[in-house]
């Protein structure tokens, strides 16, 4: 039956795709236009020395186009509005960030800004959590998706001028390992780069040393995030993604990946969530689990799941709820805005909350196309109906921490970087951990 109009609905379907793709991924067009308005807080545009202290800037030397012009136009407006250039410290592979941040703090900075990519952000976000000292973002990366959530312009000098006086927030930061790990990442765990950093100056009388005393570190192999995180069809898109093809062309490289990932197989996975808050209006449980008998054969096989699944105390809650279910993904998210749309409609980036979100297709590009139309929908305020029908699924629970057991390895990402392949991902959430510049005007 290869008649005109069904050509034509396929290549309907095929667009579709390509959008939903563009969406759940997480990766939109680089740079949108600036907006009109003055993003600083109004009559403070003109601080000197004394009313602000020395801005740091980490920056990742691979992201501007020009290191040097880059570095020179932060400094003329950095000495404009503060009387003074600001103090650089680059990022290196061995460390993207978090031992820089901790290298600023020393000097009891006003501000300590991350100039890159989602990575570079994140990385200083391990840095920077629970210092009480205020953290800006200048946007150089392909996706941004840190500074769109936070509604942080990618104009640099409307993004500088809010890194340096803009209102001060308290966000949360996420927080992810893996176990039975059968690729190790590449990447170094920001759990461990901060509990060297902080052991290089532990014994000094400063003030962050005082202050780091109090606070429960992270894991060594736990990886800090302020987006979202996945494993399954996600995490694979994002490891096959060529980093030239990404420089080349920017999101659109991810795309072209995500094409050849649609056929991933379905996950066979255990969640655990831990401190459960479900959603609003929404169902206690998934909309579509494996049914109870084979679930039960999937405890008895354990293959997939610990039974009990076990975390360490200090992540377990009082109450836990436990479902099996088949995805092409699993994410779990720290917020949810993308460019045009919504991924997950709870998720803010204060609620003290993680976002568990389950995604799975059926009948290849028509159940994509499902969930393509469910995903488009969040963006003007239509919450996804799931009925056992529907080619494509997408279901939300909250939680504190959540556990989730496959019965292979999946590759997992955080924040868009790759690190490695597991069948157990752990992620917590961090309430309130880190202060961030934000815009004054406090809306979209």
């Amino acid at each position: 039956m290869n008649s005109p109009a069904l050509v034509l609905l396929y290549i309907v379907l095929a667009s579709i795709v390509l959008i939903a793709v563009t969406l759940i991924l997480l990766r939109k067009a680089e740079d949108a236009p600036s907006r009109a308005v003055r993003y600083g807080e109004p009559g403070r545009q003109s601080r000197r020395a004394g009313q602000l202290g020395r801005v740091w800037v980490v920056v990742n030397p691979t992201k501007p186009a020009d290191l040097t012009e880059f570095q020179d136009q932060i400094n003329s407006m950095c000495a404009e509005l503060t009387g003074e250039p600001a103090l650089w410290v680059e990022t290196t592979r061995a460390d993207p960030g978090t031992g820089q941040a901790i290298h600023a703090l020393q000097s009891a900075p006003s501000v300590v800004i991350a100039a890159g990519g989602d990575g570079t952000v994140r990385a200083v976000a391990a840095g920077m959590s629970h210092s009480g000292v205020p953290m800006g973002i200048i946007p150089v990366g392909t996706g941004n998706l840190v500074a769109r959530n936070l509604q942080l312009p990618l104009d640099l000098e409307e993004a500088f001028q809010i890194a340096v006086s803009g209102r001060v927030s308290g966000i949360d930061l996420a927080w992810l390992r893996t176990e039975r790990v059968e690729e190790p990442s590449v990447l170094p765990a920001e759990g461990s780069l901060l509990t060297k950093a902080l052991a290089d100056v532990g014994s000094s009388r400063t003030e962050l040393a005082r202050l780091v005393e109090r606070v429960p570190n992270p894991l060594p192999n736990e990886y800090a995030y302020l987006v979202i995180s996945g494993v399954g069809f996600d995490g694979e898109t994002m490891a096959n993604t060529n980093p030239k093809l990404k420089k080349a062309v920017g999101w659109a490289a991810y795309v072209i990946t995500a094409l050849k990932s649609l056929h991933i197989e379905r996950m066979k996975a255990t969640i655990t969530l831990y401190s459960p808050r479900g959603v609003p209006d929404g169902k206690p449980n998934w909309a579509k689990a494996v049914p109870e008998k084979v679930y039960r054969a999937i405890e008895d096989s354990h293959t997939i799941g610990l039974n009990p699944p076990q975390l360490s105390a200090a992540e377990t809650g009082e109450d836990w709820i436990s479902t099996a279910l088949q995805a092409r993904t699993v994410l779990l998210a720290n917020c949810g805005m993308l460019p045009f749309t919504v991924l997950s409609p709870y998720a803010e980036i204060d609620d003290g909350a993680l976002d568990v979100i389950a995604i799975d297709t059926q009948a290849g590009v028509l159940g994509w196309a499902n969930l393509a139309a469910k995903v488009l929908g969040q963006g003007v305020g239509l919450r996804p109906i799931n009925t056992p029908r529907d080619l494509g699924q997408i279901s939300f629970q909250q939680c504190s921490s959540v556990r989730v057991d496959t019965n292979r390895a999946y590759p997992v990402q955080v924040d868009g970087d790759h690190i490695g392949s597991a069948r157990t991902v752990i992620a917590r959430i961090d309430e309130g951990a880190l202060l961030i510049r934000q815009p004054w005007h406090g809306s979209a």
